[in-house]
């Protein structure tokens, strides 16, 4: 779906829980969540215990798979096309969670990931997730606008992410402890 068309504004300015009432999804909390959040036949949950930026990235992921409908068309059983749908889900939220333009802004102010994430308001996998997808004219972008502080080249900041991005808050190998709510 194209930002303009429905009047949305991806990056910091991105609201994935207008964007999914937009698209008539239904979107809340729920202890009986079993991981960070899931979807299913409209309707979107996340754990209530997600800090902001952790809720915010996850309800993005589902708006991608209700735009899909993964629900009815997605998973197929076999691990490794589940795991490329996922892989590309978590791709073009990242995508809409954080542009360049931000991300160059960010990356003035401070070079540590954690740090840029919070001021992105985004958890550290998704920028991992984007950091990782930049194309040579987006990082080229980034470069120009963050004014000298991208120092290292596109190969070796996708190396540092995706040597994180396996130890770093996979919403997949974190599991939320239960509550009395639960």
């Amino acid at each position: 779906m194209d930002a303009k068309g429905a009047g949305l504004h991806w990056g910091q300015g991105y609201d994935p829980l207008g964007h999914a009432e937009s698209l008539g999804a239904e979107v809340y909390p729920s202890w009986k969540v079993a991981g960070w959040g899931d979807y299913r036949a409209g309707r979107i949950r996340y754990h209530p215990r997600l800090t902001q930026a952790e809720a915010r990235c996850t309800v993005a992921h589902e708006v991608v798979h209700h735009e899909h409908r993964d629900d009815v068309l997605g998973y197929c059983g076999v691990g490794w096309l589940d795991g490329r749908l996922e892989h590309h889900v978590h791709a073009v939220a990242a995508r809409r969670l954080v542009v360049v333009s931000d991300l160059a802004e960010a990356v003035r102010w401070s070079d540590h990931p954690n740090e840029i994430a919070e001021q992105l308001v985004v958890d550290t996998r998704t920028l991992y997730v984007r950091v990782l997808g930049l194309s040579l004219g987006d990082y080229r972008e980034l470069q120009v606008r963050a004014r000298g502080s991208v120092r290292r080249s596109l190969d070796d900041v996708r190396r540092f992410a995706a040597k994180r991005l396996p130890t770093c808050c996979s919403p997949r190998r974190i599991k939320i402890k239960p509550s009395a709510h639960d």
